[in-house]
């Protein structure tokens, strides 16, 4: 299998290059310029995000395009820069005839079908108060990938902690299923590996945490 991953220099993203690794996947990783990333067993395109040249020579011949992109600072830009990379790569992905899109999100995008649940609302809301470049950044990056035709999930996530995977996990949407606040970054990388070959969450955005009973 070719995956393509973008966002994989970020903490989240050595994660699922370690996942990819321990399942022999063949992996591509867009790195942005200036990036000191290098792995010897890994392609590596170094470019802008919003270079369609550039992003199009990196999904070419994958299988599936996994994205871990999103704010990263309290100082996120305020030019929308995830939600326009993520412009850049599903238009890239089309041109290509790539058609399965991963990507990781949050709480803060709302899904239509999901109910109230406190532990996300209430990080939402301050979210959106006190990082609003970020917030906005967050939605616009949803309502990108909720209105491609491909086959795209997007992974709900609440906090995220450098922990073991458990491999144990609560799925489903947020007021509906009961979550935890928090998830290890190994069982998300697990689970978005899982879905590049299951399409139960095809065009659905699941939250996840980890199982607490």
């Amino acid at each position: 299998m070719n995956i393509t991953l973008f966002g994989a220099t970020g903490k989240t993203g050595r994660y699922l290059i370690d996942e990819g690794q321990r399942r022999g996947v063949n992996l591509t990783v867009f790195a942005r310029s200036g990036s000191s990333f290098q792995q010897a067993d890994i392609r590596i395109i170094r470019g802008d995000l919003t270079d369609r040249a550039l992003v199009r020579e990196a999904v070419r011949g994958a299988d599936t395009v996994l994205s871990a992109l999103g704010p990263t600072s309290p100082s996120h830009p305020r030019n929308l820069p995830i939600t326009r990379a993520t412009e850049t790569i599903l238009t890239a992905m089309t041109e290509e005839h790539v058609t399965r899109f991963i990507a990781i999100s949050t709480g803060t995008a709302a899904d239509p079908g999901d109910g109230f649940d406190w532990k996300i609302k209430a990080p939402a809301q301050l979210i959106r108060l006190f990082m609003p470049s970020s917030y906005r950044d967050i939605i616009g990056m949803a309502k990108t990938v909720r209105a491609s035709p491909l086959e795209w999930t997007m992974v709900r996530v609440a906090l995220l902690k450098d922990l073991p995977a458990s491999h144990r996990l609560n799925v489903g949407l947020y007021g509906h299923t009961r979550h935890s606040l928090g998830i290890s970054r190994a069982d998300v990388a697990s689970f978005m590996f899982d879905q590049a070959e299951n399409r139960a969450f095809i065009r659905q955005a699941p939250g996840i945490s980890t199982f607490a009973s």
